[in-house]
């Protein structure tokens, strides 16, 4: 079975501590004993790819008995088929930045929801900020000026520091690239939950992990 492997640098699995081994050679499950991480062999399909990231993403195949479990699938044994070169920092800062223009679009139905007059005009004038604000950077700035979020209510400001937290996480993997990894993996998550909070609806976390993997897949040539 065709799949796919996220990776420490040097091909070490990040939970397990595994490196392994050239592609093309197999690993093997320990099975029995031991960590649960090493007791089978695990990799994840296309849907999967946003709640597993690390430093290198390979193509595997995947022998023996594979099955789905908790978001990922285990197996008896697997191999590298090649290295996915696509996934690089530059990538993983532009998955984050993407990720970000979404945590803003949540924020700017946050902030169209009807309220008292006074609280409505802070959170038009910010709605109009935040919508101006088309890259990372620009969106760090309106969420970090007073002028602009010092009169939001609660739920306004909860949804425009969703964005801003997620455009710092941008700025973070630009400047230290081998952080891009985690920065990638947090704001995911962030704009999983900035959706949810938007909308009302848990479900809402599932459409975006589903978007996610949809633009992953199709900017990295999966």
């Amino acid at each position: 079975m065709n799949a796919y492997k996220f990776l420490r640098e040097g091909r070490v699995g990040p939970f397990s501590g595994v490196r392994w081994p050239a592609p093309g050679e197999w690993l093997q499950a320990a099975g029995g004993g031991g960590r649960a991480c090493e007791e089978q062999v695990h990799a994840c399909r296309r849907a999967d790819l946003p709640e597993w990231m690390d430093a290198e993403l390979w193509r595997v195949e995947l022998d023996g008995d594979v099955r789905v479990d908790c978001g990922k699938l285990v197996a008896d044994r697997g191999r590298l088929v090649e290295r996915v070169a696509t996934w690089d920092a530059v990538f993983m800062a532009a998955f984050a930045e993407a990720c970000t223009l979404r945590a803003r679009d949540a924020a700017l139905v946050v902030l169209a929801a009807p309220g008292a007059a006074g609280a409505a005009r802070a959170a038009g004038a910010a709605r109009a900020a935040l919508a101006g604000a088309v890259d990372a950077g620009a969106i760090a700035a309106v969420a970090a000026d007073p002028g602009v979020i010092d009169d939001l209510g609660a739920d306004e400001a909860r949804a425009v520091g969703y964005a801003g937290d997620a455009a710092r996480h941008v700025l973070g993997a630009r400047a230290q690239p081998a952080t891009a990894p985690t920065h990638a993996a947090v704001n995911g998550f962030i704009a999983a939950h900035a959706a949810a909070f938007a909308h009302d609806d848990l479900a809402a976390v599932e459409r975006e992990r589903a978007w996610q993997a949809t633009w992953i897949a199709r900017h990295a040539g999966l």
